[in-house]
Formats: C-alpha cells, sequence, structure tokens
C-alpha cells in the first residue's frame, strides 16, 4: 500500500482529541506507511476545533463544519477529497485501535473490511453495562431489519467504528442519503451491489458511557426517517 487516507468525525471531543491523534499517529507509523487524517469537526460547540488547531502535522488536514451537519454528512465531505487508493473510516476516541493492523492488512485481499460485532467470535467486554444493553439491542433491531430488507450477509453491524475500503469511483460520486449514521450501511450496500469482496472481523468491545449517540433524543426521529429511506430505496 502506497497511502491511505484516514478520514476521522469529531464531534466535542475536546478532552481527548489531540491525545487521540498521537495514539493513532503512533499506531500508523509503526506500520511504516505513507498516510494523511482528515478531521473533521461537526460543529462542536466546546474547544474541538481549537484542540485540532493545536496538532502541528504536515499529514493532516482539518475541516470545520459551522454547524452540525451529523457524522455521515461530515464523512462525505472528506470522501470528495480523497486521492489515495485506500481509505480508513474510524471513530476520534479510537474504540478498535489495536484493530487497524488487522484491517489493513485484510485490505490486500479484500475491497471492505469490517469490523463486526454480531459474529458469534466477537465479545462484549462490559454485558451487563444498561447503556450498552439498550445500545445492543437496538443494533440488533436496526440490523435484523437492515439484513431482512437487504441480505448484506454481515451478521447485521453496519455502524461499528472502523473500516477499511478500497476507493471507488462512486464515493465520490453518489449522492448518498445518510447525513447521520447510516452512511456505513449505504456504502455497504454499494460495495455488495457491486460484487466487491467484504471481509468482517471479529473483535472484543465495549460501548463508552460519554459516546455522542444518546437514546433518548428527539434528533433520533430524523434518523429514524433517515433510515426508512436508505431501507426502501433499491
Amino acid at each position: 500500500m502506497k497511502k491511505i487516507t484516514f478520514i476521522v468525525p469529531c464531534y466535542n471531543s475536546e478532552e481527548f482529541i489531540v491525545k487521540s491523534h498521537f495514539r493513532l499517529k503512533k499506531k500508523i507509523q509503526s506500520f511504516g506507511i505513507k498516510y494523511k487524517i482528515y478531521y473533521i469537526n461537526d460543529g462542536s460547540n466546546d474547544l474541538t476545533l481549537k484542540e485540532l488547531y493545536k496538532i502541528k502535522d504536515k499529514n493532516i488536514k482539518i475541516i470545520n463544519n459551522n454547524t452540525n451537519l451529523g457524522k455521515s454528512a461530515s464523512i462525505i465531505k472528506a470522501l470528495k477529497l480523497v486521492r489515495t487508493n485506500f481509505i480508513i473510516l474510524l471513530d476520534c476516541d479510537l474504540p478498535y485501535l489495536n484493530y487497524l493492523k488487522k484491517v489493513i492488512y485484510e485490505l490486500n485481499f479484500n475491497d471492505l473490511v469490517i469490523i463486526n460485532r454480531r459474529l458469534p467470535n466477537s465479545k462484549n467486554l462490559n454485558p451487563n453495562n444498561l447503556y450498552q444493553l439498550t445500545r445492543k439491542f437496538i443494533g440488533k433491531v436496526i440490523g435484523g431489519l437492515i439484513e431482512a430488507r437487504h441480505k448484506l450477509g454481515i451478521h447485521g453491524d453496519t455502524q461499528s467504528g472502523l473500516k477499511g475500503l478500497k476507493y471507488i469511483l462512486d464515493l465520490k460520486n453518489k449522492k448518498f442519503i445518510s447525513k447521520y449514521y447510516f452512511l456505513d450501511f449505504e456504502i455497504i450496500k454499494m460495495y455488495k451491489k457491486k460484487k466487491l469482496q467484504i471481509k468482517s472481523i471479529p473483535v472484543n468491545y465495549s460501548v463508552s458511557k460519554k459516546s455522542n449517540i444518546k437514546i433518548f433524543s428527539f434528533k433520533n426521529i430524523k434518523v429514524l426517517f433517515e433510515l426508512i429511506k436508505i431501507l426502501f430505496k433499491k
């Protein structure tokens, strides 16, 4: 691999974003690869943007949304700027950083590599946490609906925070529906339709209580309508 573009959307991440960057940079450099990192500040109402500008690294580019557009919309903005054959999408708190090497390795043989929490070999490290149990239940319902409708063959996990992709032109040209959380679903659906090779990787995982995904939020009504639109689009 000559070079990889990393896309990292950020929202209200001032407490850890600089530390996360240096953790990610150290990990990438240990692989001996060339890289570019796009950080997208998605209209944070804390000091995330100020913290990002403290990072002095010629290999990063900062994109700022003046208002909160949504995680998917932020990633789409960065996808249009990609000039490499390989792309990594990951959450800014780096929940699966230890699996990054595996994802990059599998991109040598696959077109899309997915961290998959629903595989039989995956393990929830904190299964009795009420927030995690609720997230898991909602995720299984959404995953079940997606699988029933589109037969993606990925055990129902379309929203994990680490994915690797080989670049295809449709990533730049396609008009995606998702603005919030379902861009991953649309990308998996696209690669499946093109009969590209998809690989799922089992993980040990936990979900932080500080996650920006709030179970009880009026925003979730918009998210639900977005999911329905994507589900029933052919």
